[in-house]
């Protein structure tokens, strides 16, 4: 009786212990895969695949925002929507009709109006490298400048009674552009730098006359629908807007 309860037993542990060893060889270890494992970064909380490109400008103008050390491709079209509107220009001496949007390290300016040309552009870099540019006669200039460290790019936008001149200001020695200005002046006539506007020694351009800008590209679309949104919200009060569409605080 004993010892064939004592093999009943021997029986029943040996069962036990096959059971526990197939379901432990069954078991796989659950793994959760990481950014380092895969190779993946991880996104920041609240990003998306793609920016929000469609919201309007706001034309209220803040601080020289910070700038990434990294190189980027220009903006393009609505994708300057997300710009930070500056001018450290007093508002009282601003140029008339122009805005200035910062967008990681670029700087777009545009100016309306009756544009003749520019002359004493300085430290732009290479052209369709470093800053892109489009004039058409009597409509607009515009320039967009990739912003360096070091670098104090200059010029005059020509209008024919009256100028904007843009002078940036970023010692190597800053983080970000102490100065990012676009004042009001009188016309074109060198006497700053010693050389004016059209004559030999100077880095001047006479807008094309006649220019067609029926083939704008989606930037340039992007910059007179922005106008037209300027020109509407200084209607409803909106004093930067009114610095922007017309030089002053009430264009009416």
């Amino acid at each position: 009786m004993q010892r064939g309860a004592l093999m009943m037993t021997l029986v029943l542990t040996l069962a036990l212990l096959a059971c526990k060893k197939g379901n432990e060889g069954d078991t796989k270890p659950t793994t959760t895969a990481t950014p380092e494992a895969t190779g993946a970064t991880a996104a920041p909380p609240g990003a998306t695949a793609t920016p929000a490109v469609g919201k309007p400008p706001s034309f209220k103008v803040g601080d020289v925002p910070e700038i990434p050390s990294e190189k980027s491709n220009p903006p393009q079209g609505a994708e300057w929507n997300q710009g930070v509107a500056v001018n450290t220009q007093g508002a009282n001496s601003r140029g008339k009709r122009c805005s200035m949007f910062v967008l990681r390290e670029w700087l777009n300016i545009y100016c309306t109006g009756k544009v003749i040309g520019y002359e004493k552009k300085e430290d732009f870099g290479q052209i369709n490298v470093d800053y892109y540019e489009k004039i058409v006669a009597g409509k607009y200039a515009s320039f967009v400048i990739r912003l360096k460290k070091g670098h104090y790019p200059k010029i005059r936008i020509c209008r024919e009674k009256d100028r904007a001149s843009l002078f940036v200001n970023w010692p190597p020695t800053k983080d970000k552009p102490m100065h990012v200005a676009l004042g009001a002046g009188p016309e074109c006539d060198g006497s700053d730098w010693g050389v004016g506007y059209g004559k030999k020694g100077g880095d001047s351009m006479k807008a094309k006359a006649g220019a067609d800008d029926s083939d704008d590209d989606a930037y340039m679309q992007q910059l007179k629908d922005n106008d037209e949104r300027a020109a509407k919200a200084c209607s409803a009060g909106d004093t930067e807007a009114c610095w922007t569409y017309c030089g002053a605080a009430n264009c009416s």
